[in-house]
């Protein structure tokens, strides 16, 4: 009686593994293709498995202006440090521009004539009014008067 040594085609069958992503036979067995952001199991071949974005360089694995790279399944995404926020178009940081906001509530109330920066904001400021940008959120101070005074005297 003759033995029946037909190869079994796993793809056609769907007796691959589910984390298969495009099934591709091979001779008495199968392989895998994998989207992009997963890798084929460098042991098994017959599994695509989550690329971790994060664990490469900044740069070249994932986005330059990534702060905090969080990797996610098949891709990554980023937490942003204060005064940026997230890009939608892309997994990336980018500066939040207070100044397009709201006096009072995106920039400082004090602040005369907000200035983008980034990070943060500065003020120039009217007339008789100091500017303080010594923080990455500035502000306009009333003069010393005083102070100017003595310093002129000085000189």
């Amino acid at each position: 009686m003759p033995n029946d040594f037909s190869d079994i085609n796993e793809c056609e069958d769907n007796t691959h593994h589910e984390d298969c992503h495009s099934c591709v036979i091979t001779e008495g067995s199968y392989t895998c293709k994998c989207r992009n952001g997963y890798e084929l199991d460098p042991i098994t071949k017959q599994r695509c498995i989550d690329i971790d974005e994060c664990n490469g360089t900044k740069g070249t694995h994932y986005h330059l202006d990534c702060h905090k790279c969080i990797n996610t399944i098949g891709s990554y995404t980023c937490e942003c440090d204060e005064y940026y926020e997230f890009y939608p178009n892309e997994p990336k940081c980018i500066d939040v521009n207070e100044c397009d906001g709201e006096r009072g509530v995106d920039f400082n109330e004090d602040c005369h004539h907000c200035q983008n920066t980034s990070p943060g904001y500065t003020c120039r400021c009217n007339a008789g009014y100091d500017e303080d940008n010594t923080h990455t959120e500035g502000n306009c101070i009333v003069m010393d008067q005083r102070i100017k005074i003595c310093n002129t005297k000085r000189v």
